[in-house]
């Protein structure tokens, strides 16, 4: 029988390290036996209510289980979060249905999720690479017809993005920040790829702040959403650890957006 210890240690063969930090179980124990197994982007009520109702045993998530804290890493400035509702109306369908939570971020940002977002947006071989600073370089284009080709490979209706200097501006050089990592809270990641010569970014999520540190010196950045930039490369890990351990029914939960335009 496979247990939730022997799909983590799937994954640290396969990155050759051991998890980080915020990675590992993080609800329930690492000897529970698995039989089913759901992969998502985030464990949301929504994903756990699936979970349980289909009778899976692990759900192996992408981002935390509690907001603001993972509670095995952080210190605690608001002591009363565990009780805040969305908190603990995940910790109660984990509980109700028996089931065992277990993260994977950074290793599978490195294993799999970066590298299957440029594969989405055919960017192919970078042409710069230190970690996850990686450069592709392009046919020279205007940044309106590489929006609209990054919302063809997607499938998103519709992006958001910013154009310094209007969607003619030619570009070539490109700029991943996946993930949060368009968010201002990580515009180091932004400034170490501008380093690099990039003329425009495609971004997972962003905000205002994070739009303008780049806009500011007129690179712009075309955002596709958090789910949109990692959910390709999750749903890749779900077949790839299907066709390893055939023995687990494995499937793939997608998240819908947490936001609707109108």
């Amino acid at each position: 029988m496979t247990t939730v210890a022997d799909i983590l240690s799937y994954v640290t063969a396969r990155s050759g390290h051991p998890l980080n930090a915020d990675e590992g179980v993080r609800y329930g124990s690492a000897e529970t036996e698995v039989e089913r197994v759901l992969v998502c982007f985030v464990p949301s009520v929504p994903a756990l209510q699936y979970a349980g109702e289909h009778g899976y045993d692990l759900v192996l998530g992408h981002e935390k289980l509690y907001s603001p804290y993972d509670p095995l890493v952080s210190r605690e400035s608001h002591p009363d979060w565990p009780s805040w509702a969305p908190n603990a109306a995940r910790c109660e369908l984990l509980e109700r249905h028996g089931l065992t939570y277990a993260r994977v971020h950074g290793t599978l940002d490195e294993l799999v999720v970066f590298d299957v977002f440029a594969e989405l947006l055919g960017l192919g071989t970078p042409c710069y690479e230190r970690g996850f600073a990686k450069v592709y370089e392009i046919s020279p284009r205007t940044v309106g017809e590489l929006l609209q080709d990054v919302k063809r490979r997607t499938g998103l209706a519709q992006v958001r993005a910013s154009l310094p200097q209007g969607p003619r501006q030619l570009v070539h050089r490109v700029g991943l920040p996946w993930g949060g990592l368009g968010l201002f809270v990580n515009v180091a990641y932004q400034q170490e790829v501008i380093e690099q010569g990039v003329d425009v970014l495609i971004a997972g999520e962003s905000d205002d702040y994070g739009f303008r540190f780049s806009a500011d010196v007129g690179i712009p950045m075309i955002e596709t959403s958090h789910i949109a930039s990692e959910g390709p490369g999750l749903c890749r890990f779900a077949d790839q650890l299907r066709a390893e351990m055939p023995a687990l029914q494995v499937d793939y939960f997608v998240n819908a957006p947490a936001w609707e335009v109108f």
